[in-house]
């Protein structure tokens, strides 16, 4: 096809769906060059906590002086924002540049009969090609899904492999257990390489040991026994994590902890390979963190949090984040789900907490039909109403919560992204 604008191509590129297995990025990062292997990665796979563990290890790599790359996914706003180098998104004329020379080659590929690559395997490439032609001294690179068959996990020496928290999502192509997923996950595991494991169930850790044995690769775990919490508010909460006192983050939620301690681990890895990483600059890494999108605080009076959860592990972190924080306030919920997560699991276990529940429709073709996840979460909250639009959903929460109520939107990542920009419209 003859190139057109980013938005378009990118288009197109969804329209070929998701193909996983590494031949086409493979071949298409050969002939960019082979740009992954002149880069250090720290590569992390898990089905939540990626994204935040990957904000906390770029802040205190950037802390200690270290230009880093990273590569996340999905996007709150742009999709520029899946590539970044200290935590700035590639320019929109970069992004213009890469993505016309990279088509090229995926049009050649296709000339000559080979599968086209996706849009992530388009993206995973690109993102390596810039960080080199930028000379990161360091990626911090997040899976798409899984890990084995994941465009990412092309990589032969990454400087850390990492799992975090491993839960049922993506089942039709991971597996319907949490071992199949495990494994697939646990793919990105290299010959002779470091591993962070966030501690998983026994039979988890049974198969992520054995792969970690096959390759000779030096394990450490996540002791969450040495995470002490020690407070909150609304903007940080502080914990101890072994010898580390004192630490202070701005993401909220006992699982955010839990997620810094799995970083703190990294940093130790990466101290023994020689990076000059000081405790003075571990803790402003920390405290300088973010994530948006993860139980972040879009609008005050009254409270408006929106958050990433989307399948049954986030809606339980969800859910003893909220009673934490506010186990005396009325909560409005905002949902929209795509169909192919937990509907019914994350129903059960978050609709109990509402006094009204907005249901919308997730601007994605996965979109959920907002009708059937009403009927789901009827049972469980007495008021559960389908809006027109998620601006629709935010008039009718302000309506609804007065300035002690507490509204909260989750369920899927396609819509939130929406919210702050609306609210903003509200304020002026």
């Amino acid at each position: 096809m003859t190139y057109i604008s980013s938005e378009q191509y990118l288009s197109y590129l969804d329209s070929l769906g998701s193909h996983p297995g590494l031949e086409a990025v493979t071949e298409l990062l050969k002939r960019l060059g082979n740009p992954q292997y002149d880069l250090r990665c720290i590569h992390i796979a898990g089905t939540n906590g990626k994204g935040s563990v990957s904000a906390y290890l770029t802040s205190i790599l950037m802390a200690s002086g270290y230009q880093t790359g990273t590569f996340t996914s999905p996007e709150i706003h742009d999709i520029r924002e899946t590539i970044c180098i200290d935590t700035k998104p590639i320019t929109a004329e970069d992004f213009e540049a890469y993505l016309k020379l990279i088509s090229s080659h995926c049009d050649a590929m296709e000339k000559e009969g080979l599968r086209s690559p996706t849009r992530f395997e388009v993206l995973t490439a690109l993102s390596f090609l810039y960080f080199k032609n930028t000379g990161c001294h360091v990626v911090v690179l997040e899976t798409g899904m899984g890990g084995r068959l994941d465009a990412t996990n092309v990589l032969t020496r990454p400087l850390c492999c990492v799992i975090t928290a491993i839960a049922l999502d993506h089942t039709q192509f991971l597996g319907d257990t949490l071992e199949a997923i495990a494994y697939e996950k646990s793919g990105i595991i290299k010959p002779s390489s470091s591993v962070v494991l966030y501690p998983p169930v026994n039979s988890v850790y049974e198969v992520i040991t054995k792969v970690c044995n096959q390759n000779k690769a030096t394990l450490s775990v996540v002791d969450l026994e040495a995470v002490k919490y020690l407070g909150h508010d609304l903007s940080y909460q502080t914990f101890s994590y072994k010898q580390y006192e004192l630490i202070k983050i701005s993401l909220l939620g006992d699982h955010q902890v839990k997620n810094a301690a799995v970083a703190v681990e990294v940093v130790e890895v990466l101290r023994q390979k020689d990076f000059e990483i000081s405790d003075e600059n571990l803790y402003l890494g920390f405290s300088k963190a973010a994530w948006p999108g993860r139980f972040e605080c879009i609008y005050k009076a009254p409270l408006f949090f929106i958050d990433g959860a989307h399948n049954t592990q986030g809606a339980l972190a969800l859910r003893d984040t909220l009673t934490a924080y506010f186990p005396n306030n009325k909560l409005i919920f905002i949902m929209g789900m795509l169909k192919d997560k937990d509907y019914a699991a994350i129903s059960q276990l978050t609709a109990p907490l509402a006094a009204h529940i907005l249901v919308i429709t997730p601007p994605n073709p996965r979109a959920l039909d907002p009708y059937v996840l009403a009927s789901e979460l009827a049972p469980y909250c007495p008021d559960v109403t389908v809006c027109s639009s998620t601006s629709d959903a935010v008039d009718k929460a302000l309506l609804y919560a007065a300035l002690e109520d507490v509204i909260v939107a989750f369920g899927s990542l396609y819509f939130i992204g929406e919210l702050p920009g609306l609210l903003k419209d509200l304020r002026n």
